[in-house]
């Protein structure tokens, strides 16, 4: 017999899913009008198909942002019907930390991300000119991706995301209490946040990590875009500021979350090689690989294959970062991996189209690609970059490899030990490439300034290194360079 539920708010909850639906569909149609629109560019039908793609990624903008304002209100009116709610919400917490609610769980953080992708296509949209079309197709497929994972629905036997507007009796099923029509007088509070989350960080730190992680998608878009509509060189200097950008913006949110372990979670330091502290720095360490080529290419045009393969790189370290931090694969060797829901098979699909989408326009195009047949001098600045570029790539390959065992562990007879001294591992490693780095930098600017007459170089810059000097030895002589002996020893 149906029971009828009492003092159930099912309105916002059914607004939500339905803006859900409207997401995926009007991202899956402006996802195939822009294709169209990118391959009939030369012609009015191609306009006809922008213009379309146009309305249909307004929709699905609004749409989303409907959805954030719906999982906003169900959090801060406490309606523990709602799974979501009860689980990371509670009537003692501080109305400071509503936010970190919302962004706490799977659902709300996969939200988060699809907000900031919307909110960076709407931009491009008015912004990118001629490149509108192609960069906003990578735009809409991201999202048909990111939306799915908030339907909640089942295919056949398979169920596609989970819902942030789910009940809580359709996801305890069974449960004695939800024989009840009046269950809601018998379910008074929620799970809550857990008290390490319970901080500042976890109000600023999510979405600006979130905003670095959906910027990464924009230089990936234009160097696809680039593959695509086999113009190789026009997307270099509109790429660049959203290059500066997401560089910016996902190395403060890294550095925002090693602040925050140091501070709130008890990691023993600001770095401690946690696997979701290397997953969120991976992508950042190509990006920056890809800036260096990018502008080694922009002076003297060397570099431009190296620049596409850095930034399709990059965005696919997005991918995997969130595989592995979502999957429960890392559940073993992190603090704070989320644990699998379901979802692994959805976050699999979404590595596995854009590694072959961008591989094989890479693939096809790479003759094309156009390369200088002399060789770069290397007393230029720009060989330097390149070189630069070398160590960010050799930095990401020891971090992704040795963070990537559990992933290796789980293929047919792979059996290997993961480091057991995890900070010892890495710093061996990690601290001569800084060291490296540090030292390209200051070559960099050497190329670059040789020539300049010393008595004007120096009077500019004795200022900068007065201070310099006057800051370095004080801090070296309060650690007493008690790191050293992770790189001699």
């Amino acid at each position: 017999m149906e029971i009828n539920y009492l003092h159930e708010h099912l309105i916002p909850g059914q607004i939500g899913h339905f803006l859900v639906i409207t997401s995926f569909v009007s991202a899956i149609l402006a996802a195939v009008s822009y294709i169209y629109g990118t391959n009939r560019r030369d012609s009015a039908s191609g306009q006809s198909w922008q213009n379309l793609g146009r309305a249909a990624f307004f929709t699905h903008t609004f749409a989303v942002v409907g959805i954030v304002i719906s999982l906003f209100i169900i959090i801060s009116n406490h309606y523990f019907e709602y799974h979501y709610v009860w689980r990371h919400s509670s009537l003692d917490l501080p109305a400071r930390y509503l936010f970190s609610c919302f962004w706490e769980g799977q659902e709300g953080s996969f939200l988060l991300w699809a907000c900031w992708h919307a909110l960076l296509g709407m931009i491009l949209v008015f912004s990118a000119g001629k490149w509108e079309r192609p960069v906003m197709a990578s735009v809409a497929i991201t999202q048909i991706i990111l939306t799915s994972m908030l339907l909640g629905i089942y295919v056949f036997d398979y169920k596609v995301g989970s819902s942030p507007f789910s009940l809580l009796r359709h996801e305890m099923a069974g449960a004695p209490v939800f024989s009840r029509a009046d269950y809601l007088s018998f379910i008074t509070d929620g799970n809550g946040l857990n008290p390490l989350l319970q901080n500042y960080w976890m109000v600023i730190h999510p979405p600006t990590l979130f905003l670095g992680f959906a910027s990464v998608l924009v230089p990936f878009a234009f160097a696809v875009g680039g593959l695509w509509t086999r113009d190789y060189a026009g997307w270099i200097k509109p790429a660049l500021p959203w290059t500066l950008f997401s560089g910016m913006i996902l190395g403060t949110g890294v550095i925002m979350g090693g602040a925050w372990a140091y501070e709130a979670l008890t990691f023993g330091g600001f770095w401690a090689w946690d696997p979701v502290e290397n997953a969120a720095i991976l992508p950042w360490l190509v990006l920056m690989g890809g800036l260096h080529t990018h502008l080694a290419y922009k002076h003297t045009g060397f570099a431009l294959r190296a620049t596409f393969f850095f930034y399709i790189l990059a965005f696919v370290m997005v991918l995997y970062a969130s595989f592995l931090t979502r999957s429960g694969i890392l559940g073993d060797t992190s603090v704070h991996a989320f644990t699998d829901l379901g979802m692994s098979g959805q976050l699999l699909l979404f590595l596995a189209v854009f590694i072959v989408f961008a591989g094989f326009l890479f693939v096809r195009n790479y003759k094309q690609i156009p390369a200088p047949r002399k060789e770069e001098s290397t007393y230029s600045r720009e060989f330097w970059l390149f070189i630069g570029a070398l160590v960010f790539f050799l930095s990401w390959f020891q971090i992704v490899f040795s963070t990537s065992i559990p992933v290796f562990n789980n293929l047919p007879l792979v059996n290997m030990a993961p480091p057991v001294k995890v900070i010892e591992h890495y710093n061996k490693f990690q601290l001569p490439i800084a060291l490296i780095m540090a030292l390209l930098a200051g070559a960099g600017q050497y190329f670059h300034y040789k020539n300049t007459d010393p008595k004007r170089f120096f009077k500019k810059l004795r200022l900068s290194i007065a201070i310099s000097i006057a800051v370095t030895i004080p801090v070296a002589w309060y650690f007493r360079f008690d790191y050293w002996h992770y790189i001699f020893f």
